[in-house]
């Protein structure tokens, strides 16, 4: 099946799914998307849930490839509607076939979906600008100057980070369903490296960018978010 977003080839996947089910989905490395057939998405069990995180937290082979103004249903090549959605608080985006086949949202707007995605406090933007200067906008890509902004001035997304300790909690939680066994008491596993003392959420996003030598062009947040947890997925 073709991207609706950029028309290259997506990924096919199958996945373990409820009651002896399989789901399949498709997912697109370049645009960064995930379109899921009616219904897909709440069959998927929990070990197929952090699969699916698995292949969200891989880095990107290429920029991200912004999508075109109109995008069509890969079954039935009927527009797909841009459809604007809360999760608590969080304001989140899709593409929906009105037909009802299915729908398409990329890896960011299917973790603030999930929850996982949150605005920095005032506390936490003083504490990253003490660090670094300009990060990338994670739902435009677009340079956000820190020194002087919090919200992106290409799309008016606010600065925003990958929540780590409820991706943590989350994990240990899938982890345990998916063995069958009731998740333990206490605090969350840790993304950050063995042998390293528990920093903030912010020292641990600003080790990432150091680590990966982008201090000052670093990438989103949220993308720095995912590599940490892929580490602890790993």
């Amino acid at each position: 099946m073709n991207c609706p977003g950029c028309a290259t080839e997506m990924t096919h996947l199958a996945f373990e799914g409820r009651l002896g089910t399989t789901i399949e989905i498709d997912l697109c490395s370049v645009c960064r998307a995930i379109w899921f057939d009616h219904f897909e998405e709440l069959r998927l069990t929990p070990g197929a849930t952090l699969k699916v995180f698995g292949v969200i937290s891989e880095p990107a082979d290429r920029p991200t490839t912004l999508f075109p103004t109109a995008l069509h249903c890969p079954r039935c090549n009927g527009r797909l509607l841009l459809t604007h959605d809360m999760q608590r608080s969080t304001p989140f985006q899709y593409w929906r076939c009105d037909s009802g086949h299915g729908r398409l949202i990329t890896f960011v707007d299917f973790l603030r979906e999930k929850d996982f995605v949150r605005p920095l406090t005032p506390q936490q933007l003083e504490e990253l600008r003490q660090n670094i200067q300009t990060i990338n906008c994670s739902n435009c890509g677009a340079a956000i100057n820190l020194v002087k902004d919090s919200v992106c001035a290409h799309c008016g997304s606010a600065v925003s980070m990958l929540d780590l300790q409820q991706m943590a909690r989350t994990v240990g939680q899938l982890r345990a369903a998916a063995s069958g066994r009731q998740a333990a008491d206490g605090p969350p596993p840790s993304a950050v490296p063995r042998g390293q003392s528990d920093p903030s959420e912010i020292e641990a996003l600003v080790q990432a960018f150091k680590t990966a030598g982008r201090t000052d062009s670093p990438p989103g947040l949220i993308e720095t978010g995912l590599g940490l947890l892929g580490r602890l997925l790993r």
